[in-house]
């Protein structure tokens, strides 16, 4: 009999298990665990890369096991869990913010409910069913009967870890509700205008989001630090897989450059590059702050510095002298409002400009790391696979994160993800044109562009 599927998913992910020993011994790393310990494992941190080797067979081990439960599970299951996923992410959020997790982290052997209880004021039967559905989702495992302790991964909802800016940002429930609604909306339902989105009919307001997020400080703290987290996800890959020593002769423009985490990032690796985070005036106090506290001390004054600007009005910083980069940013807007941002990067660019945008390309991608359209022999192949899957397959089921961001930009924004086709058509719509590709190891890559010779 037959099973090749099977057959398939199971020879990728030995080979991939395989692999991912290889490159652990080779680079030096620590064994996994899933118990929680002192230290994060390297491969949690938010500022190195990960090696090359370790990254593609992670990629190809996480999507044969996400195919292996797609093809063995019960589709009754499958709907179960769909019906009451809302509570994955509720009791993630009442672990975080009753501050169950910071207090179970000072009991690394485990802590019982009552305990819990007695100390937080918490019904300890509630908890219990509470914390065995984060046993099921793996934040944490039931040592004994009552008795629970952290697992690895929960380490990154601790005060002051990047997971927990994620969980903190309030009222996406509300939004995602509002989905179904907007799709039927008499008025919404075809319209591409950032009013008319899930987002308004969750929050009963005409005001798009980025103008309602203004008004509100305590939800644009919250916002930017979601932003800057999963900003800073995808930061090492964009430090180590651009060349970007070639921008050393001009000055980086990080068009919607949030708080400056990444123009930050980039100064404390190349301290010769000199950056220009620009953004929206309500952001520029938080992005000055964020560049006083994070930027090495060593570094020339004026190393990195923030300026009020909005990207529809034209740039100031004009000629051969300046690099635009927009990370992020692009997919926040529909296509009109994409090409006319990036008409105004294209008519302050000088003929040596290179305007870097770092975005999620959707669909199918090519299998290089770099391909340049005016040199297509100037390619790097990717490492040798350790999968049977095609790229695409591995892309899909890796990571759910590039899908599930999507989704919610759609539902606030109504902005959309896009093929690169998509990209390019966009790119030249606003005179540019794509001059290098480079994937990153991150669901991001980067589109190099110049403006079109006349």
């Amino acid at each position: 009999m037959n099973h090749s599927e099977l057959d398939n998913l199971q020879t990728t992910l030995n080979n991939a298990l395989n692999k991912l020993r290889v490159a652990m011994d080779r680079s030096m790393l620590s064994p996994l665990s899933s118990q929680f310990g002192n230290e994060m494992h390297p491969l949690d941190g938010l500022d190195q890369p990960t090696p090359v080797g370790v990254y593609e067979a992670r990629r190809a081990a996480l999507a044969s096991v996400a195919e292996l439960k797609n093809l063995l599970q019960h589709p009754f299951e499958k709907a179960a869990e769909s019906t009451f996923a809302m509570y994955d992410f509720v009791t993630v959020q009442v672990f975080v913010e009753h501050g169950i997790v910071d207090r179970m982290a000072k009991e690394p052997s485990g802590i019982s409910v009552k305990t819990l209880q007695s100390e937080l004021n918490l019904d300890r039967h509630r908890l219990t069913t509470i914390l065995r559905h984060l046993s099921a989702c793996g934040w944490i495992r039931e040592t004994q009967d009552g008795i629970f302790a952290l697992n690895r991964p929960s380490r990154i909802l601790l005060e002051g870890q990047r997971g927990r800016a994620l969980i903190s940002v309030p009222g996406n429930m509300r939004i995602a509700e509002a989905l179904p609604r907007w799709l039927t909306h008499p008025e919404f339902r075809f319209s591409e205008s950032p009013e008319h989105t899930a987002f308004q009919l969750a929050n009963d307001t005409t005001k798009p989001f980025f103008e309602w997020v203004k008004d509100d400080r305590n939800y644009l703290g919250r916002f930017a630090a979601c932003v800057e987290a999963l900003g800073e996800y995808v930061t090492p890959g964009i430090l180590s897989d651009y060349p970007w020593q070639t921008c050393l002769n001009s000055t980086i423009v990080d068009c919607g450059g949030g708080k400056g985490s990444l123009a930050i990032a980039l100064a404390n690796k190349f301290p010769a590059l000199r950056l220009v985070v620009q953004e929206r005036g309500e952001m520029i106090q938080l992005a000055e702050a964020n560049i006083k506290a994070h930027l090495d001390p060593s570094s020339v004054p004026g190393t990195v510095v923030a300026e009020a600007h909005d990207l529809f009005s034209a740039q100031p910083r004009t000629g051969d002298n300046y690099t635009f980069m927009l990370r992020h940013v692009l997919h926040n807007w529909p296509e009109t409002q994409a090409v006319s941002i990036l008409e105004k990067l294209a008519a302050a660019a000088g003929p040596k400009s290179k305007i870097l945008i770092i975005e999620r390309i959707s669909g199918h991608y090519p299998n290089t790391h770099v391909q340049l359209e005016h040199d297509p022999t100037n390619t790097t192949d990717i490492t040798t696979s350790a999968s049977l899957m095609t790229e695409q397959d591995i892309l899909k089921s890796s990571s759910r994160i590039p899908y599930a961001l999507a989704l919610h930009l759609l539902c606030i924004l109504n902005c959309h993800e896009r093929t690169l086709d998509q990209w390019r058509t966009i790119i030249s719509r606003a005179g540019l044109v794509v001059t290098g590709l480079y994937k990153l190891r991150a669901y991001v890559s980067i589109m190099e562009c110049r403006v079109i010779s006349a």
